[in-house]
């Protein structure tokens, strides 16, 4: 795996003008899945021939692979004339084709390589209005070029709903063969694969901190299960730093959202209980202390409350407490294992894992405990996390064979593979970067 950890490795090297009028043509908050909207995408037109070809078809696919796991846009197959037309700017395209083909927008696009280096040319078009919504072009290293691809595809989300989209973001988990898991960070659609840890051991259960530059987990390398954190540098991924020293269980942290405290389940005093510590290890506080398993802390986006589950009424369930303290507040009361809470971004929902009728799924519940909705039912589903804008979670899922990690949309729909080779475990979802980051 690459050990070179690249937030962003493109140039813009220009912004075509976005269509005046800046329709929505997506209202995310009215979407139906039976509903989607159709895009078109045709192959990139290699520059010097003209005509797409094999790189180019490589490149394009790699949005049309965004384009499901947005979960928006049903994709349209693009007749092979118009495919093939090298037409890209609004003089020359055909407009009435591709209004012919029931695309409501459609995307046009070409390449020229050089040497190691790559320039992209990728344009969003209206065949109704006769109009481009939005266009750039990149200069990418050629082995980088999904990284312009996923810069567009979020272009063509905010061209289309008005909000951001997730494609600029990454996803840490544990991945590797059992009991040698190292924690690893990809792309929303599992590609570029880096390691951050290469210990040989067990690690698990990573969660970023607010800017999306540190990661804190737990790790063996010291035989028991102690918190670590390591950080982003310039060159990659930097050494571990060890948090806890108590040679103790030290399991399922999670970074407040200003990035400063960390809650984690720990047997520092007797039986896992919550505690808080900062990035330097240094404890703050002990949030529970009670008989039976208390794990799996989730703060909420103001980070005044935190979700965890507890086997304090017998069976694991879901509760909430203040972060300042105080008695906490049960929200599940069925199943014998409610675990895994993850709070929405948006405040209003908390995701979790429940068992019932033999097998683990995943559901979502309003913070106060009421309207479950189960999202998931093929195989054991665990450890769901939300995006940065809480309209999508990801989550392991042993649906196939081994586990592997899926992204589905709030709902429950669009669910879509984006590890497969049976490996990838306990996810946890990045902060969006700055666009302009390098």
């Amino acid at each position: 795996m690459k050990r070179i950890f690249l937030l962003l490795t493109l140039a813009v090297l220009y912004i075509f003008p976005l269509n005046s009028q800046a329709a929505i043509y997506i209202l995310v908050d009215q979407f139906s899945p039976e509903n989607k909207f159709p895009i078109a995408i045709s192959d990139l037109i290699e520059k010097k021939s003209m005509a797409p070809d094999a790189e180019g078809k490589r490149i394009s696919d790699i949005l049309r692979r965004d384009m499901k796991l947005a979960g928006y846009f049903d994709l349209i197959n693009v007749p092979n004339s118009l495919n093939q037309s090298p037409a890209m700017t609004p003089g020359d395209i055909n407009f009435n084709a591709w209004d012919a083909t029931g695309a409501r927008v459609f995307v046009k696009g070409s390449y020229k390589g050089r040497g190691k280096k790559i320039t992209l040319e990728l344009r969003l078009y209206d065949p109704k209005l006769q109009t481009m919504l939005v266009g750039k072009e990149y200069k990418v290293k050629r082995e980088n070029a999904y990284a312009a691809i996923h810069r567009f595809a979020d272009e063509i989300m905010l061209a289309l709903t008005g909000q951001r989209g997730i494609f600029n973001t990454k996803i840490a988990a544990a991945c590797g063969p059992k009991g040698k898991e190292q924690i690893a960070v990809m792309n929303v659609d599992g590609t570029d694969l880096v390691d951050v840890t290469d210990n040989g051991t067990l690690n698990l259960s990573p969660t970023w901190n607010s800017l999306g530059n540190q990661l804190a987990y737990t790790s063996y390398m010291k035989f028991f299960p102690e918190l670590y954190l390591s950080e982003i540098k310039k060159k990659g991924w930097g050494p571990p730093k060890r948090l806890t020293f108590n040679n103790t269980l030290n399991i399922t942290p999670d970074f407040s959202p200003d990035g400063t405290v960390i809650a984690l389940s720990s047997s520092m005093t007797g039986d896992p209980d919550l505690h808080l510590i900062d990035t330097t290890g240094e404890k703050l506080a002990q949030l529970t202390n009670t008989f039976g398993i208390d794990i799996s802390p989730s703060f909420s986006p103001d980070g005044n409350l935190i979700a965890f589950a507890s086997e304090r009424a017998g069976n694991l369930h879901i509760f909430v407490t203040n972060r300042a303290g105080g008695a906490p507040k049960r929200l599940t009361f069925s199943g014998y294992q409610n675990d895994t809470p993850a709070w929405s971004p948006r405040g209003d929902k908390i995701a979790f894992v429940k068992r019932a009728g033999g097998g683990f799924n995943i559901f979502t519940m309003n913070a106060d405990g009421t309207q479950a909705e189960q999202l998931t039912t093929a195989g054991n589903n665990e450890n769901p996390t939300w995006s940065p804008d809480g309209r999508y979670l990801v989550f392991s899922s042993s649906r196939k064979s081994g586990s592997n990690l899926y992204i589905m949309m709030w709902d429950g729909s669009n669910q879509m593979a984006i590890t497969n080779n049976g490996l990838c475990k306990t996810p946890d979802w990045s902060p969006w970067y700055d666009q302009d980051e390098k």
